[in-house]
């Protein structure tokens, strides 16, 4: 083989497994978008009764509450809630389309583990209580996937290594031949 052959193929794999990611800088690169980062869901609980669905998601310090009559999944507009949490007594101002908010204390918003709660529903005539728990983990803060990486970045430093022996392999092979044969007649 040809050494010129040979440094030509390598400077060429070199130049397709290098180039593309020393071009692109970032917000340009042609690679698939990167995975959006693992987050928890927002806290959130459901309680239910043969009347209503209550489903509160807490977000920072507002806890907002959607209420829907449970036969027909209509929002419930005119409704007065007061909630019961973990001993808390708070009420809900009404904020749009079955929609209600309460602002929480700073115990309350960043509370974790399992919380009594109570919901005290008055809608027109009607009284309802919605009782259950609201389970909340704990954040745990990482936010990234450490596999995220496209597989042929995690193959690069194999593709690198392969092209080095692939350089030395054409070195020593042209030196071979450039050294005379041992015991050969002058």
């Amino acid at each position: 083989m040809n050494f010129r052959f040979l440094t030509g193929t390598a400077l060429a794999l070199a130049a397709a497994v290098f180039l593309p990611t020393a071009l692109a800088d970032e917000g340009h690169s042609h690679d698939a978008a990167p995975a959006a980062p693992a987050t928890a869901a927002l806290p959130r609980f459901a309680l239910e009764s043969e009347a209503f669905e209550l489903v509160g998601v807490r977000q920072g310090h507002e806890l907002t509450l959607y209420l829907d009559r449970h036969a027909d999944n209509q929002p419930v507009n005119d409704a007065r809630i007061e909630l019961q949490i973990g001993g808390k007594n708070l009420v809900a101002e009404p904020h749009g389309e079955g929609t209600y908010e309460v602002e929480l204390d700073e115990a309350t918003a960043e509370a974790t583990g399992e919380l009594p709660l109570l919901a005290r529903l008055s809608v027109g005539d009607v009284r309802d209580e919605l009782r259950g728990e609201w389970h909340i983990e704990a954040a745990d803060g990482h936010g990234h996937d450490t596999d995220a990486a496209p597989a042929w970045r995690r193959l690069l430093p194999w593709a690198a290594a392969a092209l080095v022996a692939l350089v030395l392999a054409a070195a020593a092979a042209r030196l071979l031949r450039r050294r005379p044969a041992h015991g050969a007649a002058a």
